[in-house]
């Protein structure tokens, strides 16, 4: 059997938030790759339905590792050829590429934190598509943001804004973009600057196929931003966080 090396951890990245996650489930068959992941601050959920592009088999097998980080992808950026020989046994992988073998173990699946509902169905306020007036705001918050670890989506006064700031420091420096005109309620949204900028990692080669759906639940005075890509075959949520 055979494992295409790059597609596997392309599919990594995406199953961990850009690597952010410390365990990670595959789950192969019927040539699909499924996996439903959940980061540790409850705040990111992954769901992924892709085609099976990294093993040369439609059969069924599950993948479980814990930090991937560190106990898988080392391996696998060691190998030269774009595919390896694989072995799946019961409790490891055994990638074979010239002379070289490597041995890794599976976790078990106790271990993992995955999500166990599919997607909730939610009203989406606003949804947006991923277009060059957005990366080019996106850019230069992902320049500023770092410094205060937050990006808010907020409506004020009809106008729908990304912004990184300290909304709990009055006097707090920050960067702000307009978006869209919009007609709703002014709301704020804090979401943890990380999460989104490892999900604009995950999808920028292929932002064009995705939209932004943003949603606000006024009685629990929290919001959420799902990235859908057109074929529904990756799906990203991140909850906002309180201030």
């Amino acid at each position: 059997m055979q494992i295409n090396v790059e597609n596997f951890k392309n599919v990594l990245k995406k199953a961990t938030l850009n690597n952010t996650i410390d365990s990670v489930q595959l789950n192969f068959g019927n040539g699909k790759i499924e996996s439903k992941m959940i980061n540790e601050a409850n705040d990111a959920i992954i769901f992924l339905n892709v085609v099976n592009d990294v093993l040369s088999t439609n059969d069924e097998t599950t993948f479980n590792f814990r930090e991937p980080t560190q106990n898988l992808i080392p391996f696998l950026n060691i190998i030269d050829e774009e595919s390896a020989n694989i072995e799946i046994e019961r409790a490891k992988l055994v990638i074979k590429s010239g002379s070289q073998k490597s041995n890794i173990h599976f976790a078990s699946p106790t271990a993992v934190r995955t999500f166990g509902s599919e997607p909730r169905e939610m009203e989406y306020f606003l949804t947006l598509t991923i277009d060059e007036n957005f990366l080019n705001a996106y850019k230069k918050i992902k320049k500023i943001g770092g410094k205060f670890g937050k990006i808010y989506f907020s409506v004020e006064d009809n106008v729908f804004y990304m912004e990184t700031t300290d909304k709990t420091n009055q006097f707090s420096n920050g960067l702000r973009f307009k978006l869209v005109d919009i007609e709703k309620e002014n709301i704020s949204m804090f979401f943890d600057f990380k999460n989104f900028m490892n999900m604009m990692e995950v999808i920028n080669g292929d932002a064009s196929e995705f939209e932004l759906n943003f949603t606000w639940v006024q009685e629990q005075e929290k919001g959420a931003i799902k990235a859908c890509k057109a074929d529904g075959s990756e799906i990203y949520f991140l909850m906002s966080r309180e201030e």
